[in-house]
C-alpha cells in the first residue's frame, strides 16, 4: 500500500471528528526541525481561514505535551505527529509508526517522550495517533537541514494533503 494511501485509510479515514497534524522539533537543530517547517509548508497550502476543514496544523516545537490542550480542545478522531526520529534508516527516509513501535525507554530529545504524549492522547481523547517520522542526518545546534530531509518536508506536506484528498474525495 502507497503511504498516501495509508495516511488516508489510518488517519484521515476516521470519520468523526477532525484530524490534527502537530509538527514536532526544534528548527535551530538542524534536521530536528523537520516537523515545524511541514507544518508551515501545509499551512501555506491549505486553505485559508474562514473555510471550514476537518484538518488542523499545530506547531509543537520540542514541547509538544504543552500543546496536548489544544488538541483536547479540538477533539480530533486522530492525531498525526511529524518529527525527526533515528530508526537507523538512510536521511529522509520516511516511516509510519503506531505509538507502541516507539521504545518506551529510548532517548527522546523532548523533555516528554513523544510515546508518553501520543499514549496520554489516546487515553484521554481516544483518538488514533501516528507518528510520520523522518530519519535525520543532523540534529546539532546551528547546523543547516540536510538536502534529503528538506527534500522529505516537501514529500510529506505533499503526502498528507494527497492523503486528505483521497480520504474525503474532495479538492484541496
Amino acid at each position: 500500500m502507497r503511504l498516501a494511501e495509508e495516511l488516508a485509510q489510518e488517519i484521515f479515514g476516521c470519520e468523526d471528528g477532525c484530524v490534527v497534524v502537530v509538527g514536532v522539533g526544534n528548527e535551530h537543530h538542524s534536521d530536528d526541525g523537520v516537523g515545524p517547517l511541514i507544518i508551515r509548508l501545509l499551512e501555506n497550502s491549505l486553505p485559508k481561514a474562514g473555510e471550514h476543514l476537518p484538518i488542523a496544523v499545530i506547531d509543537g516545537g520540542a514541547a509538544p505535551e504543552l500543546e496536548t490542550w489544544r488538541i483536547r480542545e479540538l477533539a480530533p478522531s486522530a492525531v498525526l505527529f511529524v518529527d525527526a526520529v533515528d530508526f537507523g534508516r538512510n536521511p529522509g527516509d520516511i516511516a509510519l509508526l503506531k505509538t507502541e513501535d516507539l521504545r518506551a525507554d529510548g532517548f527522546d530529545t523532548h523533555r516528554t517522550p513523544l510515546r508518553l504524549t501520543m499514549q496520554y492522547l489516546e487515553c484521554e481523547l481516544g483518538a488514533k495517533c501516528r507518528l510520520l517520522a523522518v530519519q535525520p542526518r543532523d540534529v546539532r545546534l546551528g547546523s543547516v537541514m540536510c538536502p534529503e530531509v528538506r527534500s522529505a518536508a516537501d514529500s510529506i506536506a505533499s503526502l498528507i494533503i494527497e492523503a486528505f484528498k483521497i480520504s474525503r474525495k474532495i479538492k484541496v
